[in-house]
């Protein structure tokens, strides 16, 4: 005949007293307190698991936090799952487990995923490029799902993002957008912090239509040519942007590049300038020849310099930082030039198009002018080929242009 058991009261629990060893008070069906030497009192309920076919245990809770009542009515619970073929303890870790996954689809929001993606890419791309990815998530994505979590996201929100911008005419700018939601999701996907590339179910071409490729505005009469550069000369403006805007038509680099040179990556001995892969759209270390024209203009400012800033062309308003992005565009229109007629890239599509067109005259092969654009060549052994055997000629066709520049001015 089985033991019977005293149920347990409150007024029994409440004198319950620690002694030398834990000890135990049962209340049946399982459920007992445990009475530790420190004093605490731990309601435990002990089974027989259905699935594993062996004794268990879990908890309750402290007395007086957790009550006899509120002990008694867990302890119930527990027997109609055992009784159901459930493991009690299994079943708290499901629900554990659950509300862990349901906190983190909380927590990993569109911002949170996609400043944790711009993070890990910065290795892939420029830091001026990593820069624009930034600004564009700003401007155009985080305005409208930063707070949302990304497995919660769906097309008709990306369709909205786009559609807006395609309602202000910025067709590429939405574009450009897509294909860095695309690598967001990607990223996601990876690390499962969305299910599936939602991207990769919105049709662009219906959604944007053809997208018309933009050129940089660009000069290619020598008449024009000359009165840029002779506007140049006779420019004003604060000493950094003038010798920026004047060493700018010899190197013909992008306007990042040339407004954050600083003065270890130039190497007058060698008459090279060194720039670092993480300024370079390619991600790849660039070393430019300068011409000699080049050299004058750049030993000229740093005699000229007062201050210490590693900058070559330093800001306006702090010794530590370049001159803005605005600078060489504001230069440029301030000497009557509009946005239609000549930005600062437009000095690479000059270059280009005299390189080749006056390629039987200088000799020079598409590859070297290609080389000094710093394009990147898709055939990697040709591309390190390149860049070993080019050097001397790459040093030639930039002095036959500058010398062009210098002539054409006469």
């Amino acid at each position: 005949m089985p033991k019977s058991v005293t149920p347990l009261n409150d007024a029994l629990l409440k004198n319950l007293k620690p002694q030398t060893k834990d000890y135990i008070k049962t209340d049946g069906n399982g459920l007992r307190i445990l009475v530790k030497t420190s004093g605490t009192k731990l309601w435990e309920f002990e089974y027989t698991s259905p699935t594993l076919k062996k004794r268990r245990k879990t908890s309750f809770g402290n007395y007086p936090q957790t009550t006899l009542v509120m002990a008694r009515n867990k302890r119930d619970e527990n027997i109609k799952l055992i009784r159901s073929g459930i493991d009690p303890l299994e079943q708290k870790q499901i629900e554990h487990d659950t509300i862990k996954k349901q906190n983190e689809i909380k927590n990993n929001t569109f911002q949170k995923v996609a400043l944790e993606w711009h993070d890990n890419y910065s290795t892939e791309v420029s830091l001026n490029y990593h820069y624009k990815l930034l600004r564009a998530l700003e401007l155009y994505i985080f305005p409208f799902i930063k707070n949302k979590p990304i497995s919660e996201i769906t097309r008709k929100d990306i369709i909205t993002i786009l559609q807006e911008l395609k309602n202000k005419s910025l067709v590429e700018t939405a574009n450009r957008t897509l294909m860095i939601l695309n690598k967001i999701y990607m990223y996601a996907v990876t690390l499962e912090y969305a299910p599936h590339n939602i991207i990769a179910d919105i049709d662009k071409k219906v959604l944007l239509g053809k997208i018309e490729k933009v050129h940089y505005p660009t000069f290619t009469k020598i008449q024009d040519i000359k009165g840029l550069l002779l506007s140049i000369d006779e420019y004003q403006g604060e000493i950094s942007t003038q010798f920026a805007i004047k060493l700018l038509p010899y190197v013909f680099v992008r306007s990042f590049n040339i407004r954050n040179m600083t003065w270890d990556e130039i190497d007058f001995q060698k008459k090279e300038w060194i720039i670092p892969a993480n300024k370079m759209k390619t991600n790849k270390e660039f070393i430019l020849p300068l011409p000699l024209q080049a050299i004058r203009i750049l030993k000229n400012l740093k005699k000229r310099q007062t201050n210490d800033s590693k900058y070559v062309f330093v800001g306006i308003r702090s010794v530590n930082a370049p001159i803005s992005d605005n600078t060489l565009i504001s230069a440029l229109r301030r000497m009557g030039y509009t946005k239609d007629q000549i930005v600062p890239h437009s000095f690479r599509s000059i270059f280009s198009t005299i390189a080749y067109e006056n390629m039987p005259i200088h000799g020079f092969s598409s590859e070297v002018i290609e080389a000094l654009l710093a394009h990147q060549e898709t055939n990697k052994v040709k591309e390190a080929y390149n860049r070993a055997t080019y050097k001397e000629q790459m040093k030639n066709l930039i002095q036959w242009y500058a010398n062009w520049l210098d002539n054409i001015k006469k």
